[in-house]
Order: C-alpha cells, then structure tokens, then sequence
C-alpha cells in the first residue's frame, strides 16, 4: 500500500525556504495586455478572469490543473482573461511567469483595481502540496515560504465584492483555508479536509484527482456551484474507495445567493 501511495501522489507539505523570487519580465507585459483588452471591450458583457497558481514543481498534476480549468472556462463563450503562473517540474518548458508570493500578490493588485473599473467575474485556481494553512511554493527543487490563509485572503479581498468571485483550492488539508476566506461573498471548493490528504498528485500526474473529477462532474455551466460540488465530491469519494484511500473530504463554502444558480448564469453575474 505504501508504494501505492507513493505513487499516487498524496500531497505532503513541503518546509519554508528563501524568500520568493523576483518577477519575471513577462508578467507586466501579461498584465499590460489583459488591461488593454478590457479598456477596449465592450463595457456591456462581463468579463471572465481566470488566475492560476500552479506552486509545485515536483509534479505535472498542479500545471496541468491551471491548464485544465482554464481550456474549460474559454470554451463557456463569454470574454476571457487568464493570468497563469507556474512552476513546473524539471526538464518542463518555462511557459509561464514563477507562481511566486511576489508575482501572486501583484496580479491581485491588477486585478483588484479592474474590477472597479470593469464588470468582472474571477475564478482563483491555486494547486499545489499543502499542509494545515500552507500551500506550498518549490520551484526548480527550492522551496520558499508557503502561502498562508490570511495571506491568500487579504489578496483576495483586493477584488471588488461586487465582482462574483471563486477559489479553487486543489491540495493537501486545503480545507484549514475555509474558516478565513469561506466569507460567506465567494465561492469556495476545497480539495480535502483540514485535517486529510488529497490525491493524484505523482511526479507525472496529468491532474490532481479533485481537479480532474470537477472537469469530470461538476464544472458545466448547466450545473449550480451546489450540484457541481456534490458530484465533484462523490467521484472522488469512489476513486478513493476503490484504492483504499482515507477519504480526503472536499469542502465548500458556498454563498446562499448563488448556490442555486447555474454556473452560466452565475459567470455571467448581475448585468452592468
């Protein structure tokens, strides 16, 4: 069963390190665009941006989940901007600019300042190891402080609260998270328990197995955030069954306003 384990990835944290690298040259010119492009659109349609923090250079799973979720959210038809950051494994191209506290907190800035100016919706994509209030940051085998929940909340509290707004949250005890940010304005998915690991997250894993199963299950624009998480939760639950596995236990924290409503709908939010 250990080897089994091993293999399968549970997502373990990993200890603080240096402090974070400096920004990459690529992310301002990312920014500069994406800004661009909603001064020019059309101020009547809501746009979608889409932030993803792929932390963890030990496994492909955590890229692959940004890239995931982003190829499903462009195929919902409605103006889109993503900001993907990443760390990727060794001998994996260098796509995009280092997930990195430096680089997170500056996109959350940006972001903020759009959404009072421009009719948003954000969805927060953050998967990584992770331990009780950590997510975990290595890049290149270095690791670097973790992310903490205070920390992940006072980036999220830079976006306007009109603007409806999402975290997913794919790691190890991501549901420690949920007491400071599940703030009862935003929609909150957790990949396990606080106190349990997730899975699925191996050296070449293409996706965590929570990631994989809300493509799988829940992430359709017919489904509300309630019925995507119940059955984003049960086919975890019979993976995890089949191999034996501790259940990780997914959370929610899910806004009353919206737990209801069709994720199409809710993407599109209250007309401008």
């Amino acid at each position: 069963m250990l080897a089994v384990v091993l293999m399968l990835g549970a997502c373990a944290s990993t200890p603080p390190g240096q402090p974070a690298a400096a920004a990459l040259p690529g992310l301002s010119t990312q920014l500069d665009r994406a800004e661009s492009a909603l001064a020019t659109g059309d101020p009547s349609k809501r746009t979608l941006v889409f932030v993803a923090a792929a932390l963890h250079s030990q496994s492909t799973a955590f890229q692959g989940d940004a890239l995931a979720i982003e190829n499903r959210l462009a195929g919902f038809g409605m103006p889109m901007q993503s900001i993907v950051l990443s760390n990727p494994p060794k001998g994996q191209a260098t796509l995009f600019p280092a997930a990195t506290q430096q680089n997170l907190s500056e996109v959350f800035t940006r972001v903020g300042a759009w959404s009072d100016k421009y009719p948003l919706t954000v969805v927060v994509l953050i998967s990584s190891h992770g331990h009780v209030d950590q997510l975990a940051i290595d890049i290149a085998g270095q690791a670097y402080p973790p992310i903490r929940s205070s920390v992940l909340d006072n980036w999220l509290r830079r976006i306007n609260p009109a603007a409806p707004t999402a975290v997913l949250l794919s790691a190890c005890h991501s549901g420690s998270f949920v007491p400071a940010l599940g703030n009862g304005s935003r929609v909150l998915l957790t990949a396990s328990a606080a106190d349990r690991s997730s899975f699925g997250c191996s050296p070449k894993s293409t996706n965590t197995w929570f990631i994989e199963s809300l493509l799988e299950q829940g992430l359709l624009t017919e489904l509300s955030w309630r019925e995507a998480f119940r059955r984003t939760a049960k086919r975890v639950e019979a993976r995890e069954k089949e191999w034996k596995f501790i259940p990780s236990m997914p959370q929610a924290s899910i806004p009353a306003a919206w737990a209801e409503t069709p994720l199409g709908d809710w993407l599109r939010g209250p007309q401008p």
